[in-house]
């Protein structure tokens, strides 16, 4: 049995939108804070994080993944924040139109996973795309003062096309995500 580590997202793919994101880590990393910026291609909202997994489930990941139904939808991201403030572990960007297809979806891949067996997630969703890792408590008060500073600032829209199964492969530089499954949500055309 070979095990591999998946999850389950929705990329950012617009590239106005990642400029506007890699603008924001490169303030971010002016606090002087230890920080691990988050590849632009590696840019997404996880619908469901799966961990390891053997390999020959794939098949049956990818036949949930079919079951999902559903237009394109427009992701609008706004806001920087961060999980506990007083030990930022985590920088984000939050969303306003699209969360509530981000939450169906969610629930929606919840059940089906639940019913073919894999586990549950622990924490109720709240969808954010993170852009930052935070490595050290180092020049933490800077950094909470840029990430006030943009708690509504807006990066754009992009439009959601597909959901995806990835894989996850960690490495010294960092982790690289591959596409296993992909789900094409309907353009409405």
């Amino acid at each position: 049995m070979s095990a591999i580590r998946c999850f389950i997202a929705v990329e950012v793919d617009d590239a106005a939108v990642i400029r506007h994101i890699q603008k924001i880590q490169r303030e971010l990393s002016s606090s002087g804070a230890r920080l691990k910026l988050v590849e632009p291609e590696n840019l997404h909202f996880t619908l469901h994080f799966l961990g390891n997994i053997d390999e020959q489930r794939i098949p049956e990941l990818a036949n949930i993944l079919n079951e999902i139904e559903g237009e394109a939808f427009d992701v609008e991201l706004v806001g920087v924040g961060c999980f506990r403030p007083q030990r930022p572990r985590v920088i984000w960007i939050g969303c306003t139109t699209g969360a509530d297809q981000l939450v169906n979806h969610q629930q929606f891949l919840g059940k089906q996973l639940r019913t073919h067996g894999f586990p549950s997630e622990k924490r109720k969703y709240s969808p954010h795309l993170t852009i930052v890792r935070v490595r050290s408590g180092e020049n933490r008060a800077q950094l909470m003062k840029l990430v006030d500073e943009h708690a509504n600032h807006n990066f754009g829209t992009f439009k959601a096309h597909a959901i995806k199964l990835k894989r996850s492969t960690l490495t010294p530089k960092g982790s690289i995500y591959d596409d296993l499954a992909v789900q094409q949500l309907n353009d409405g055309d």
